[in-house]
Formats: structure tokens, C-alpha cells, sequence
């Protein structure tokens, strides 16, 4: 079997705009890294042409693939699936849309590569670089969501992000983790360190170039109470 160095998913639901930069950004990024990596887009449930486009691209790219969902899943679940299909030696997931440039890749690498077992891009240490910031509404939600998750949830000391749409595993690693994930939706990332703690796997933080995505599908006011929802969840199963 061809050795992969690196496995990128790009969970995706109706980014028929965005889709064909994001993959093309991440070849460039391989070629110029002299990695040989794939890029493997989960879709979830997608009702426009980014099916079709990905696939039309797999002539140009190759270990380009294409895992798609005709029922919407959640974005933890279409990462997990990402995850599972994976061969990379690293495997690593980025939100559609290129908020955080794949050049950092090379930093997350290097983290990994100083003995952490999870590399976590954030927006909020003092080296992170904000380029184009949230609307005033999203910046109210996510302060709401710190107070929130640091009311109740134990998350790791030093983890200042843990929303940030691109991080970076060890392969054993990504496999033990997403095998346990329960949650589907977009408060995966929180269970995630969770097991990371629960588990003694070791995780840190790199600094970011961070763009907000101003066509992002999430819905401020139904997917609120979802993610109350997903929380309360999470706290129960682990006993928070």
C-alpha cells in the first residue's frame, strides 16, 4: 500500500463555492511540503453541486476522496467517518471555507512531532492573528459559550480554543479518540479533549492566521439549543 503522510478531511455541507480552493490549496501545500498527502471531503447531507464537484476533481488530484452522507449526520460524525476511511500517518481535519491557511500545517506538525499527541490551532493566544473577525452576534455566542463550557466542563488547563475548525492527530491517536466520540454534532470537539484527558493523551495549542467564514451554515438560534443540548449530554456521560 502507498505510504501517506498526511490525511486532511474537510467535513462539508453545501460548500459547492468554497470546495474546489480548499482542495486546491491543499495539494499546493503538499507539493510544496513534499508530503504525499489526501484529502478526503465528508459531506453531510448536501443538497447543492459539492458532491459533483469533488468528484469531477478527482481526475486532477490525486488520493482525492469523496465520503457522502444523504441524510445530514452532524459534523463530529462526518469527521469520524473521515477518520475511519484515513491512511495518513497524521490525520487532520479543517473547516471548509480556508479560515486557517494549510501553511500552519507545518506548526501542528512540529508540535506533534515534540512528542503531543494533539495539535489544536487556536485564535487565542497572544501569537494568533484574527484577519477578518466574527459578526457581533457570533462574537456574543462565543463568549455565551465560554462562560458556559467553563461553568461545567473540565476541559484541559492551557486550552484556550476549543472551537477552532483545524486540528491535527497522531494516527493511533485519531483512531482511539474518534472510535469513542458520541457526539455528532459540532460539540465534538469538546468531547474529544475530554478523552484526550480522560485517556492521558497529551494536546496543545499552536497559534493561528484566522479568517471568519461569512457564509457559515450554522444557525445562531436553533443551533444554540442544540448545543445546550450536546453539552448537558456530554456532561452526564462523563460525570462532570
Amino acid at each position: 500500500m502507498e505510504k501517506i503522510d498526511l490525511s486532511l478531511i474537510i467535513p462539508a455541507y453545501n460548500e459547492e463555492k468554497k470546495i474546489t480552493k480548499d482542495i486546491e490549496e491543499a495539494y499546493k501545500f503538499f507539493n510544496s511540503s513534499r508530503l504525499n498527502g489526501e484529502v478526503i471531503v465528508s459531506t453531510d447531507g448536501v443538497t447543492d453541486r459539492t458532491n459533483e464537484i469533488v468528484l469531477n476533481l478527482k481526475i486532477k488530484f490525486k488520493n482525492l476522496k469523496l465520503i457522502s452522507e444523504n441524510s445530514k449526520i452532524g459534523k463530529g460524525a462526518a469527521i469520524k467517518r473521515g477518520v475511519q476511511e484515513s491512511n495518513g500517518d497524521f490525520v487532520m481535519f479543517a473547516d471548509a471555507g480556508y479560515c486557517v491557511p494549510f501553511e500552519y500545517i507545518k506548526d501542528g506538525l512540529m508540535v506533534l512531532s515534540n512528542g503531543y499527541d494533539v495539535a489544536i490551532a487556536s485564535r487565542a493566544t497572544p501569537n494568533s492573528k484574527i484577519v477578518k473577525a466574527q459578526p457581533l452576534t457570533r462574537k456574543l455566542g462565543s463568549y455565551l459559550f465560554r462562560l458556559l463550557k467553563a461553568s461545567f466542563l473540565g476541559i484541559q488547563e492551557g486550552i484556550n480554543d476549543t472551537q477552532c475548525g483545524f486540528k491535527l492527530y497522531k494516527r493511533d491517536i485519531a483512531r482511539v479518540l474518534f472510535r469513542n466520540l458520541k457526539t455528532k454534532g459540532f460539540m465534538f470537539d469538546i468531547e474529544l479533549l475530554l478523552l484526550a484527558k480522560k485517556k492521558g493523551f497529551k494536546v496543545k495549542e499552536f497559534p493561528v492566521s484566522w479568517s471568519n467564514d461569512i457564509d457559515s451554515k450554522l444557525d445562531i438560534i436553533r443551533g444554540s439549543f442544540v448545543i445546550l443540548k450536546d453539552l448537558f449530554k456530554i456532561k452526564i456521560v462523563y460525570k462532570l
